[in-house]
């Protein structure tokens, strides 16, 4: 056969898959271009309808070429479609100008909008082929075994590789101003407490402590490691690293429960790309990210029924943050319900009780105020009229959360097939802390386009539900296809956790402020113990390791006049002031730092350079 005919048939054979292939992705172009415009839903709507069917049959005829399979069976028999109509339907909220506008930064443009589609596009055709191919491939099992005989070593070459990038592009953001006093008060803390000044916090608004906002006896913990390179680098590090050690001994409790450890590598990088996992490592350092590893292997050892290890890793998670003491009780409840020994129910429902007396007692010694009515003061000027209101009003509360809250439930929930991890009852372990978020007065992660730090316990337990939903999606087929069953919906599922990288990415470090070399001379004019104040949050963290630290009052609570942590006499102490243009909109700034320039200020004009200024005091 000469060459020529050979072509020709490879061509004929090739041609209407990779026609229908363009015509779906040239619909779905087009879908993206239109659904950012009012007046073209309805024509974005048929530009997706035929695109999914052109994608379909395209799918049909590559999964027809690569198994052998008549057309017909590849293209009907074969439930291949499901990822599509599963990723789209649910990603089609993106095509609105509001929550595209959120993540884009302003208004959209047709470009991005179709780009984005088309991603969304290629992701479910990777996944639909995948599922084909495992389905009806005849080397599938051969390659599946291999897998999962690997699997542990895949598992910890993943984890490396992942914390190698991600602590690498957390570095890079912190060289490019991208943290904030966050960070500063997390290393100040650290710094001063290696100095002998146990949790002191000269950013602390109240009382100098770090105790008086979170007790976090955790941080002790990672003193040791903080010594040896006393820097916020460690700290942001050392939160990469817990972040991806969470796919550990989630790994291991998805293997249990579902008995594939290629399902559980899966479920395990899906995990960690969720958009509210993965976006931690561009936050300010908070030490809630070091929950999840402790959560999960905590789980894992409760299905395995080893009570010491346990316990163990339940009091470590309780030790990360006052914010986590629920879980405790939690688990007494679901130990329950599991009709546990009653060592399992009666030991978390104490160490809840103890730890629980300890933090308000902690509270009771450092905090002055508690500023109740910024957070939740919609439903009442304290805990008991807000309990009141919620339960006399439920239809007023639903609305409020919904107003405030309805990006961030829409992030968290999306990449999870919404309401998926609700048919566990694994997922009440979620519940305590997504309450208090959304009843929160402030959209607390609508500067993050949608991200918040407290959902990293959140997330975690609404994994734990996908993965209880897996296991009871296998027990409804034949014990030879379980395992298979496992790994087809984790190939959904991190089609899904794909579809919203968007969500995340524009976290990236790709670019330094306008301003950055301006910040680096300015934080090299201000000497290794000096004072310093400023309203840009962004000097702070390479500021840190000094005992004088100081930032403007955060929030203006006017329900709290006698409320004056950072006042003026605070901000005075500084020797040096670094100023950015005045306009924050949490508080007045300019207010606060009219001493700088007052009639008879000691302080003097040492440097300006692009909207940033120096001040030094001279007397």
């Amino acid at each position: 056969m000469s060459a020529a005919v050979l072509l020709r048939k490879r061509l004929t054979a090739w041609l209407p898959p990779a026609l229908s292939a363009g015509c779906g992705v040239f619909a779905w172009a087009l879908t993206g271009a239109l659904g950012w415009a009012p007046g073209a839903r309805l024509a974005a709507v048929l530009a997706a309808a035929l695109g999914l069917m052109a994608v379909w049959l395209a799918e049909s005829g590559i999964v027809s070429r690569l198994t052998g399979l008549p057309l017909q069976d590849a293209s009907c028999k074969v439930a291949v479609s499901l990822v599509p109509f599963i990723v789209f339907p649910l990603s089609s909220p993106y095509l609105s100008h509001r929550v595209f506008s959120s993540f884009l930064k302003g208004n959209p443009s047709p470009t991005r909008l179709a780009a984005l589609c088309l991603w969304l596009l290629g992701l479910s055709v990777a996944g639909s082929i995948c599922i084909k191919l495992l389905l009806f491939w005849r080397r599938s099992d051969r390659v599946t075994a291999a897998l999962e005989k690997n699997s542990v070593r895949i598992l910890w070459g993943g984890t490396a590789l992942y914390f190698v990038v991600f602590a690498g592009l957390a570095l890079l953001a912190y060289s490019q101003f991208r943290y904030h006093s966050d960070l500063a008060q997390y290393n100040q803390t650290l710094w001063a407490t290696l100095r002998g000044d146990f949790f002191y916090s000269s950013l602390e608004e109240t009382s100098g402590s770090y105790l008086s906002t979170h007790v976090s006896p955790f941080l002790l913990m990672i003193l040791p490691v903080y010594a040896l390179y006393q820097s916020p680098i460690t700290i942001l590090v050392l939160r990469s690293l817990a972040l991806a050690l969470a796919a550990v001994p989630l790994f291991y409790c998805v293997r249990r429960l579902t008995g594939s450890g290629i399902a559980g590598l899966l479920l395990s990088a899906a995990f960690l790309f969720h958009p509210e996992i993965v976006s931690q490592h561009f936050t300010s350092g908070y030490e809630v990210v070091f929950v999840a590893v402790f959560f999960f292997a905590a789980f894992y050892f409760f299905m395995e029924k080893r009570f010491g290890l346990f316990m163990f890793f339940l009091l470590m998670v309780l030790t990360v943050r006052e914010d986590f003491i629920p879980v405790a009780l939690v688990f007494s409840f679901y130990s329950l319900l599991k009709r546990m020994p009653w060592k399992w129910v009666v030991a978390p429902f104490a160490a809840w009780i103890v730890w629980q007396s300890v933090v308000v007692l902690i509270f009771a010694a450092t905090t002055e105020h508690w500023v109740f009515n910024f957070y939740y003061g919609h439903f009442g000027d304290s805990p008991a009229q807000m309990v009141k209101t919620i339960a006399g009003h439920p239809l007023y509360a639903l609305e409020e959360t919904w107003r405030l809250q309805k990006s961030y439930v829409y992030n968290l929930l999306m990449p999870m097939g919404l309401v998926l991890p609700w048919t566990s009852l694994v997922s009440i372990f979620a519940l305590p802390n997504l309450a208090t978020f959304l009843a929160r007065s402030n959209d607390v992660s609508l500067a993050a386009g949608g991200i918040a730090h407290y959902s990293v316990l959140i997330v975690s337990a609404l994994w734990l539900g996908i993965v209880s939903f897996i296991n009871r999606a296998q027990q409804r087929v034949p014990a030879a296809d379980r395992r298979r069953t496992a790994i087809i919906f984790s190939v959904i599922f991190i089609t899904l956790i794909g579809s919203a990288a968007h969500l995340w990415t524009y976290n990236l470090p790709l670019g330094k402020p306008a301003a950055a070399a301006a910040l680096d001379k300015a934080i090299d004019m201000v000497p290794a113990d000096a004072p310093v104040a400023s309203n840009d949050g962004r000097v702070f963290p390479r500021l840190s390791s000094r005992w004088g630290l100081y930032e403007p009052l955060i929030w203006a609570v006017p329900e709290e006049p006698d409320r004056l942590p950072q006042g003026l006499e605070q901000l005075e102490r500084a020797d040096y002031v670094i100023l950015k243009p005045f306009g924050n909109p949490l508080y007045n700034d300019e207010g606060s730092f009219s001493f700088v320039v007052a009639p008879g200020s000691p302080y003097r004009l040492i440097f300006e350079e692009d909207g940033i200024k120096v001040y030094r005091r001279v007397d």
